[in-house]
This record gives C-alpha cells, structure tokens and sequence, in this order.
C-alpha cells in the first residue's frame, strides 16, 4: 500500500516506518526533524504537523490508503508548562491532517493516543475502554480531545478512525534527553555513572509495552475489519522504583536515586486492560518486562561503545 507516518524522527516512529518498509508498503513519512535512524526505502518529507499548508502540500502528493499519526507533544510536564503547543501539536494539527488524509483518499487513519494520560486516578485497575476518561493533565486532556475531532472528521468525510490507546512504551532508540521516556533516561544515565532522579516516592506505577508490541498492535489497527480505538499494554503495574531496581541490576548501577518533588499532572497509578485489542485485534504483549529491559540496556550499551 501507500502509507504515510507522521512523528518518523521519533522512538515509535522510527520501529513502525523500520516494519512498514520490510512488508514492502511505499512509504511517506513527514517529520520536522531529520530521522535519528537509518532507514532505507522510504521517501523522507520534512514538515511540522502544525503547519498547515505543508501538511495538506505533503499528503496531497503521497496519497496514502493508510496514515498512522505518530506526531506529537508527548511530555506532560512540558504540556503543563507549555499549553498552547500542546493544543495545536496534539489537537488542531491533528484534525488539519486527517482532513488532508480524507481529502487525499485514505480509507483509514489510525491515532496514537494516550492509555495512561487520559484516566487520570481511575477508580478500577487496570483500566478498561470503557472506563471514564479523566484526564489530570493538558497532554491527557488534548489526547482525549483529539480523538473526538478525529471521529467527527471520520463521521464527516467517511474515512475510517481508529487508534491505540498505549501505556508507557520503551525500548532501544527511545530519546532519553526528554523529559519523558524514565527507561530511556535512566539506562543513559545509569550506563553513564551519572545520578538518576524519582520524582515523588517512587511508588506511582505505569504499564509499560515493549515497543515491538506496540507496532505490531499498529500494524493490526489499520488492517482489522472493524476500526476501532484499543488500549495497549500488558495489564500490568510496575513501579518507578521497581524500574530503577531492574535497570540498576541489568546495567550494574550502584548509585541511590535522587529524590524530588513530584511533577505536576502525573498520575499515582496506571494499569490497562487490553480485552479488546485481543478480542478486535488478536493483539497482546509477548514481551515480558525483564526482557524488555535486557534488550534496551544492550542496545544503549553497544550504541555507547560504537
């Protein structure tokens, strides 16, 4: 097919366009960055999803059947400092690109939201698809809103919405120079001998997918009969300390952690019920957590000594 991905400079971005090449799909991708990794076989465009015209110019010309959206302000702490370019990365850009994607022929848009952002403290763990959104955040908040646009414009033009909804992704490649990304950073860290901060107690938890999952949970949402929005994960709560003591372990790290004062607009604890991905996509997790970590770790191991 011909696919367009957005966000390929990114950690996800990066796995999926790696996937979507080896299927053999001709593949767009928009970015304002240049890629991090090498990739070749697909046509590099570089646009920032929240330039409007570009965006429209550039899948005028590509013509996907497919566009996965990857793009987007993913830091909750910058999103709380930063609102407006929360808003218009993750909400009206969003909505300009399906409209572009509609116009250009899609028959299918698939959005990365947020599993984890967007309950808020739920009142059940883990949380299911249809447990009430209550976002504590303006990144949960604009996730939230950006898939009721994102119905409303398949509602009007026809074009099919579906998404994932994942916890907390990690893997090799992940950016660890955010403010997001706590595997990312503390491998980096850790391999480094530098100090590891936990904001708060440590205690707060998130479901974290390995992300071979999560594009393999892409590739599914865009070709299941039925579209649909999924929750990703393993259904699991692990805690920040925990993944501070399994990384510390994987890479020999003695240091304690520094503490600090919790961000604001995170969440005490999250765990995602992933029913329906199984039951609509014959998707789960098949990487477990420890493994997961071994594989990170050794990755940013032999890009530090290359």
């Amino acid at each position: 097919m011909r696919v367009l991905v957005t966000g390929t400079s990114g950690f996800v971005g990066t796995h999926l366009v790696r996937r979507l090449v080896a299927d053999g799909h001709e593949v767009t991708g928009i970015d304002w960055q240049s890629p991090k990794r090498g990739v070749e076989g697909w046509r590099d465009v570089r646009v920032d999803i929240r330039d409007d015209a570009a965006v429209q110019r550039a899948v005028a010309d590509a013509r996907p059947e497919v566009v996965w959206h990857l793009a987007a302000q993913a830091s909750v702490s910058v999103s709380m400092r930063e609102p407006r370019l929360d808003i218009e990365t993750n909400c009206i850009a969003s909505v300009t690109l399906a409209r572009a994607a509609a116009e250009a022929g899609a028959r299918r848009f698939v959005f990365t939201s947020s599993g984890g952002a967007m309950f808020g403290d739920p009142p059940e763990i883990p949380a299911r698809d249809d447990t009430p959104v209550a976002p504590r955040s303006i990144y949960g908040a604009s996730k939230v809103a950006a898939e009721r646009y994102l119905q409303i414009v398949g509602l009007e033009t026809g074009m099919e919405i579906a998404g994932l909804r994942p916890g907390n992704i990690y893997g090799p490649y992940q950016d660890p120079h955010g403010e997001a990304g706590v595997v990312a950073i503390f491998t980096q860290r850790m391999l480094r001998g530098e100090p590891c901060t936990i904001f708060g107690t440590g205690n707060d938890t998130r479901d974290y997918v390995y992300v071979d999952d999560v594009v393999e949970a892409q590739v599914r949402a865009a070709s299941a009969p039925v579209p649909a929005f999924c929750l990703v994960g393993t259904g699991r709560e692990t805690s920040t300390r925990e993944i501070f003591d399994l990384l510390a372990r994987e890479t020999g790290y003695e240091r304690p952690a520094v503490e600090a004062p919790p961000r604001p607009g995170d969440i005490p604890r999250i765990a995602l019920d992933t029913s329906r991905a199984r039951d609509l996509w014959q998707w789960q997790a098949t990487v477990s957590l420890a493994d997961g970590m071994a594989r990170t770790v050794a990755a940013f191991r032999e890009e530090a000594e290359a």
